[in-house]
């Protein structure tokens, strides 16, 4: 089930526990440290978390964040379109000490008095998805900023000045 607004904080052991998922629709806008980021917080995240108690009795969450965001492209410093489409693999956890003992396939999620905010766990998985660097296809680029960032410029190639010592090494040799 897909609903449009999400709770802002929820209870991993209650929702592990009863095996429920979370499932809906979470504006850009609301997420600041990541439009602070992006060109635009025009948008939304598509979320989507199973829960569940594993083998171990960790408290599991699996599921996937989709988006579409506007970051700016190096080259232009114009827009550019940039789908993300995270698989998420979560453990959850009451400190740092549990965090480092987690295997490798979940990443821990430290909660706060048995609580998380969803929207701050969404906006941590997206900003350490974006591209460190992002750049247009070289077509879609403004013409004028690809004039500068092209490997081949209008200057001119190095003249080979002759060597200064050459006239010393001619007398050596008489």
């Amino acid at each position: 089930m897909l609903n449009d607004s999400l709770p802002k904080y929820f209870d991993p052991r209650r929702e592990a526990n009863h095996e429920l998922s979370i499932s809906g629709i979470l504006p850009l806008n609301q997420l600041k440290e990541l439009c602070a980021a992006l060109a635009s917080d025009v948008g939304e995240v598509v979320v989507h978390l199973d829960f569940k108690v594993d083998e171990d009795r960790r408290y599991i969450a699996t599921g996937n964040l989709k988006s579409q965001v506007q970051i700016i492209c190096q080259r232009c410093l114009g827009p550019v379109s940039y789908d993300l489409d995270i698989d998420l693999s979560l453990a959850f956890v009451y400190d740092e000490d549990h965090a480092k003992k987690i295997p490798e396939e979940y990443d821990p999620v430290v909660m706060t008095n048995g609580e998380v905010v969803l929207s701050k766990l969404v906006e941590e998985e997206l900003l350490l998805a974006l591209p460190i660097v992002a750049y247009h296809q070289e077509s879609g680029c403004n013409p004028a900023a690809l004039k500068y960032a092209s490997s081949t410029d209008d200057a001119e190639d190095e003249v080979i000045k002759p060597n200064p010592f050459s006239i010393l090494a001619e007398l050596k040799a008489k």
